[in-house]
């Protein structure tokens, strides 16, 4: 999970249905507003850099008949704590997050990689359902960017919290994170292992032929870190992060900490 800097600004088609409809719900505006709905994917993809808020996988769009996206729209605090008098969580734009279907749909493109049968290979929004646990997890848009909030192990992608760098108050909710969403489900552990033994070979390669190593870790921050001019990030960005050190943290302030 990293830090997800939202558009201040919700898409028009979203707003201009609140406003008309303050108290309907996301079923009602999906079908009755389509391109309002396909303005608010956009923009979801947009701000996360086409990543699952909570995994990082890569969002995948269906390319092929039969497919389904590997992408949906996740109420961070559950439409269920709507109430009639309070506040409207289907409609709220700082409450709509984009996650991936957490293993559980065979459907989506490059399912052999993606798609687990199973339950205990599932992870993000599914194991989260509705369940009131809002208060005890991380919430991507309210995170420290500038800080390091988790780490991995280089030998199984195993998710821990980084207490060398998360802030101490964060322990137990990183921790919970992790657990609730269930980060560590094989098939996440499989996917972040592949993305460190990339790395370990590409700086290999980079170090036999002669290039110091603090230029390589330069490099490949500044490679795997930014977004591509699609604005796409590489998945598992935290991954990539931790495993980079100093010379991650450097293009990340050079950001201005907004990647």
């Amino acid at each position: 999970m990293k830090r997800v800097y939202k558009c201040k600004e919700e898409p028009e088609g979203l707003k201009r249905y609140r406003t008309n409809y303050p108290w309907e719900s996301w079923e009602h505006f999906r079908r009755r507003a389509r391109r309002g709905y396909q303005e608010v994917k956009q923009q979801i993809l947009l701000d996360q850099h086409g990543l699952c808020a909570y995994c990082e996988i890569s969002i995948k769009l269906a390319e092929e008949e039969g497919e389904v996206d590997d992408f949906r729209v996740e109420h961070y605090y559950p439409k269920s704590a709507t109430t009639e008098y309070g506040h409207n969580y289907h409609l709220d734009w700082h409450n709509l997050l984009g996650v991936c279907h957490g293993g559980s749909q065979p459907s989506v493109p490059d399912a052999q990689w993606r798609y687990s049968k199973q339950k205990n290979d599932r992870s993000c929004d599914v194991p989260k359902g509705g369940k009131p646990i809002t208060a005890m997890i991380l919430n991507p848009l309210k995170i420290p960017g500038k800080v390091r909030i988790f780490c991995y192990t280089e030998h199984s992608g195993k998710m821990l919290v980084d207490k060398t760098t998360c802030p101490k108050k964060l322990w137990n909710k990183a921790e919970r994170t992790i657990k609730e969403l269930n980060l560590n489900a094989p098939r996440l552990m499989r996917m972040r292992l592949a993305v460190i033994q990339k790395l370990e070979d590409e700086i290999a390669a980079e170090l036999e032929q002669g290039i110091p190593l603090e230029e390589v870790l330069a490099m490949l921050a500044e490679t795997c870190l930014v977004p591509d001019y699609e604005g796409i990030s590489l998945p598992f960005f935290s991954v990539i992060r931790w495993y980079l050190g100093e010379a991650a943290e450097k293009v990340i302030a050079a950001s201005g900490d907004k990647l």
